[in-house]
Order: C-alpha cells, then sequence, then structure tokens
C-alpha cells in the first residue's frame, strides 16, 4: 500500500527530523550533529547551522567540543568538511563510499577520473593508493594541509596528480587529496585561525575506523541510507546517489538491502519511500511556527529534490547560485528569504532579501534569530536590513 501525504506535511516531517521546528538543550549539540551530520563549508558555517537547532550555541562551545574530542571534523560522501560524533565515524565516512568502479569514478569527479583512465589505474587502486599514503604520511602526527598535499603528491603516480599554473608546481587531485577522510583515515584537526590540518583518525580518537569494502563498513552505509530517509524522505535512490556522490546503481542496491524497512509514499505528484518507522511521525507532522536563519550548505537546504524546498525556479537560481550561495529564511516551515551578514567592528549588520511574499509580520522574529546570530559571531549589536 502507498501512503499518500502533501508536501507541506513533507517539509513539515523534514524540519521536525532535523531540530528545525524546536532546538535542542544546550546539552545535547552532538545529537544535532547525528542525523544527517553538519557541513562546515564555507568555513564556520557549521556553528550557525547548529545555532538554528540548539540553544546556547557559541563557537567556543563548538571549538570546545572538536578539541574534547566530543565532536570530529570529517569529509563527508560528497568530500565536503562536516562535523559528526565521533560514534557516527563510520556512517558518515566509509559508509558513503562503494567499491564498484563506476561508483568510485563519480566520487573522483570527471577530471581525475578520466586522468586514471587514461594512465590504466583502476579506480579502487586509486583509492587504496590514497589511502595508503595519507596513512604514512599522517604517522609523525599533525600536518597541514599544503605539507599532506604535497607529501602525498610525491609518493602517488604522475597521473594522479596535475600542474598547477597558480603555484607552479603539481598537487594531487582535490578530490583524490580528500578521500582518506572520507574514508575514515583522517580527520580534520581543530582548527587553527584559517589554517586547516590533518591529523590520523586512529592516532587522534584512539579507534579505527572499519576498511572501506568491509562488512562493517556495508553496515555503515545502511545505516546512512536510514539517517538520509530519516532527515530527507520520502526520497528515491537517485536522490541518494546524488547526496553521497555515487552511482545510481550503487544506490538502488543500497534501497533494495533495507528493503522489508521501506515505505512507497506519493505526494503532489512524486513518490517516494521513507522508513516504516517514521510513517506515523510523517502522517502526523505539522508545520512548525517561528523563524530560523540557515547557512549555505545547512544540512535542510542540502535535500537533492530542491524544487521541494523551493516550488518557483527564479527563486530557487537566487538561494543557490553558481558562487557565493546567501543563506535562507526560514518562516513557518517555508523558505521565503536569503539572508547575507557583514561584520563591521563590534555591530554585525544582517540583510534580509525577500523572494515575493511580505516577510513585514515575522520581522521581530527574524530580528531575534540575528541577535543571536550576533552573539555568536561576538557582536555587541545587530542591524537587520
Amino acid at each position: 500500500m502507498v501512503v499518500t501525504t502533501t508536501r507541506r506535511q513533507v517539509l513539515a516531517f523534514r524540519l521536525r527530523q532535523q531540530h528545525l521546528a524546536r532546538r535542542l538543550g544546550a546539552a545535547r549539540m552532538g545529537e544535532a550533529t547525528a542525523t544527517c551530520g553538519v557541513r562546515n563549508s564555507p568555513a564556520g558555517s557549521a556553528p550557525v547551522a547548529l545555532l538554528a537547532r540548539v540553544n546556547g550555541v557559541s563557537e567556543d562551545r563548538v571549538s570546545a567540543a572538536l578539541s574534547g574530542k566530543h565532536l570530529v571534523e570529517v569529509e563527508d560522501p560528497r568530500l565536503v568538511p562536516a562535523l559528526v560524533r565521533p560514534e557516527d565515524l563510520a556512517v558518515f565516512t566509509v559508509g558513503g563510499i562503494d567499491t564498484d568502479d563506476a561508483s568510485l569514478r563519480v566520487k573522483f569527479g570527471r577530471g581525475a577520473a578520466k586522468a586514471l583512465a587514461a594512465a590504466g589505474i583502476r579506480p579502487i587502486e586509486a583509492l587504496n593508493r590514497v589511502v595508503e599514503a595519507a596513512h604514512a604520511e599522517l604517522a609523525g602526527g599533525v600536518r597541514s594541509t599544503g605539507e599532506l598535499s604535497a607529501a602525498m603528491t610525491a609518493r602517488l603516480p604522475g597521473p594522479m596528480s596535475l600542474w598547477c599554473q597558480r603555484c607552479g608546481s603539481r598537487h594531487i587531485h582535490e578530490s583524490l587529496f580528500r578521500l582518506p577522510s572520507a574514508a575514515g583515515i583522517s580527520c580534520l584537526a581543530p582548527r587553527s585561525g584559517r589554517q586547516v590540518r590533518y591529523v590520523r583518525v586512529d592516532k587522534w580518537l584512539g579507534t579505527d575506523v572499519p576498511e572501506v569494502g568491509s562488512p562493517a563498513a556495508r553496515d555503515a552505509g545502511r545505516e546512512l541510507l536510514r539517517r538520509f530517509l530519516h532527515c530527507y524522505g520520502p526520497a528515491t535512490p537517485g536522490e541518494f546517489a546524488d547526496w553521497t556522490r555515487t552511482a545510481a546503481g550503487a544506490a538502488r542496491h543500497r534501497f533494495a538491502e533495507i528493503a522489508d524497512d521501506l515505505q512507497d509514499v506519493s505526494w503532489d505528484g512524486h513518490t517516494g519511500s521513507v522508513l516504516r518507522d517514521d510513517v506515523d511521525e510523517l502522517r502526523d507532522a505539522r508545520t512548525p511556527s517561528g523563524v530560523r536563519l540557515l547557512p549555505p550548505n545547512d544540512p535542510y537546504l542540502l535535500a537533492p529534490d530542491r524544487a521541494a524546498l523551493i516550488p518557483d525556479p527564479s527563486s530557487r537560481t537566487v538561494l543557490w547560485p553558481a558562487l557565493s550561495a546567501p543563506g535562507a529564511v526560514v518562516i513557518d516551515g517555508e523558505i521565503v528569504a536569503t539572508w547575507r551578514s557583514q561584520k563591521k567592528g563590534t555591530a554585525l549588520r544582517v540583510q534580509i532579501s525577500p523572494f515575493d511574499r511580505p516577510i513585514a509580520t515575522a520581522a521581530a522574529l527574524i530580528e531575534q534569530e540575528a541577535h543571536l546570530l550576533a552573539d555568536l559571531r561576538g557582536c555587541q549589536r545587530v542591524e537587520v536590513t
């Protein structure tokens, strides 16, 4: 039997599952990352995403959680830095790597995949080589991005790197450089200013992540799909493939592996699957009231079906431009505006740009959220325009 619902219920369900309907208590910051990870790209955006979900978030608290190993920053399945709990590390690293050739080519990206194919280097061989190189080069401790990149480039075959005109040297392909972290070998050390540094997971956390392709990694992959559906359901294998940067065939196989746990759903001309355990929550979902300021790459905005979030194509173009994306303003369950901020001395200027719907009635709530953002950024006053 197919469950029928509506777009409004789907969005209400997702907002609730991602802790955007009601903030969690201050002690539950890690729980906010457990649903689908919290991206930290652009750098510094993760605390803003957590602020929308958890009371009492500050940059110092997030830094302390990372230094205290209550959170860890790794490259997620799309090779983008994200904050997760140490106990979820396998889910969001090896759980997102399928080892078939097609999936690894998607993970590598077109440029790296083409260079490897031309050199006769199989995708799984490339993965193993970069993992081994990073493991060896990080044996001595923490290394900066530049140091690790140069060392890995020197260790690896020429086709695994490319010429960089800007700095006049060869560098390992960016996707290949990020793979060891996405494979749970390395993580980002707590940041020192703007410098990004890497450290081996076993040395930092004192524990190992299962090997890519192992039975434990496949278990983690099934759990990753469950987390995805818990956050973004109803969804399709194609949408999961997009979210994890893998091949469509591998995503379909993952869905088939947990088929007994899935329920088909139809909504406003769309079809997809949710976890059977979430059906009642989907049916009972109610649109939350209030305002949230979400940063670019907030987990909620990473839903593969962007048209569900914002039906109007022109508004989608505004929120997701090719470069320098703004944040999103959510009012009563709908994305109705974008926002950008600029820090000037002790003041934070927040510019709100509505799509087409009047938002004056929410001005007080927007200003309240802007004050929270100003506190997070260490500002004493805020100007909302």
